[in-house]
């Protein structure tokens, strides 16, 4: 396990390596997006922050709230809701002027209640996970919609899919930078 563990951390330091020659962008950029939790069934709803680094690495922190969709398991009704927290690193590679395409990679925390009515019974599973996937962005201005997919690696392997938009905030740059 701590052999793969190694594999892992050295392909995604690989990938960042051709981030260090880039200029620093003074930016961030602020997110909101409808998020579906594939394997449990649960709509929810993403916002965060993302500092950008250089052109093309950005690192931000995400909340996920998934809101209480109710189903039936083994015979019993149960409510099911959830709270996610990541810290993700996206690597931006143009593939138009205006189409981005983003390999992810980072961690998430997820706090999950399950409420079992008939008995009265609230259950939390609580647990760290690894995180993998891929989005697409289109800068339109300050504003980019965006789409991601998100494959979650640990206690639970899970599944996401995101879609919403950008707002880009940038400082200090002055327009020759800019282009």
């Amino acid at each position: 396990m701590k052999i793969h563990n190694i594999i892992k951390g050295l392909a995604i330091a690989c990938l960042l390596l051709p981030a260090l020659q880039a200029k620093p962008q003074k930016a961030v950029s602020f997110d909101l997006a409808g998020i579906r939790n594939i394997r449990h069934q649960l709509n929810g709803l993403n916002v965060s922050a993302f500092y950008h680094f250089n052109e093309h690495l950005v690192g931000g922190i995400e909340m996920n709230r998934f809101f209480t969709a109710t189903h039936i398991k083994e015979g019993e009704i149960q409510k099911l809701s959830a709270w996610d927290f990541d810290l993700n690193f996206h690597y931006l590679l143009p593939v138009t002027k205006k189409m981005m395409l983003y390999p992810l990679s980072g961690i998430s925390h997820t706090s999950e209640k399950e409420f079992i009515p008939e008995k009265d019974e609230i259950l939390y599973d609580r647990f760290w996970s690894f995180n993998t996937g891929a989005g697409v962005l289109f800068e339109l201005g300050k504003w980019g919609p965006h789409a991601e997919y998100m494959f979650t690696w640990g206690h639970m392997n899970q599944q996401f899919l995101l879609v919403g938009i950008s707002y880009e905030l940038e400082w200090g740059r002055t327009e020759k930078e800019k282009k």
